[in-house]
């Protein structure tokens, strides 16, 4: 059980490591940071960031070199309801009136990969 506790410990420190190097990226191409490790009850948003008058919403998944499942197939649909329903609650207690945009970021060790971002302008409360 120690052994298990380790490893899980060892990712959590390792997720964060890349949530920060994400960040990182994101502010040498021009974005600043809203929201960092955000609890909206149970869930998380990891990064919510703007640049201009886009607020994005990023998902960074890491996954260690060799690992079973590649960060970048780690999203699953059921998890992009949920962030899609926290990102909303976000929206409904802070307005955002410009463009909604969600990126996912994956790493594999320290190979990373900004995924194509797409839309979320439906999640916004029309007005």
């Amino acid at each position: 059980m120690a052994i298990r506790k380790q490893r899980g410990s060892r990712a959590r420190r390792y997720g964060r490591l890349t949530e920060a190097a994400t960040l990182w990226l994101l502010w040498l191409r021009g974005w600043s940071l809203v929201e960092r490790n955000l609890l909206m009850g149970r869930w998380e948003l990891d990064l919510i960031v703007v640049r201009g008058d886009e607020l994005r919403l990023l998902e960074v998944k890491a996954r260690q070199p060799g690992a079973w499942t590649a960060a970048d197939t780690a999203l699953s649909y059921g998890q992009r309801v949920r962030l899609q329903s926290t990102l909303r609650s976000y929206l409904d207690r802070v307005p955002w009136p410009g463009r909604v945009t969600f990126q996912r970021v994956s790493w594999a060790g320290w190979k990373w990969r900004l995924h194509v971002p797409e839309r979320w302008d439906s999640l916004k409360i029309q007005r």
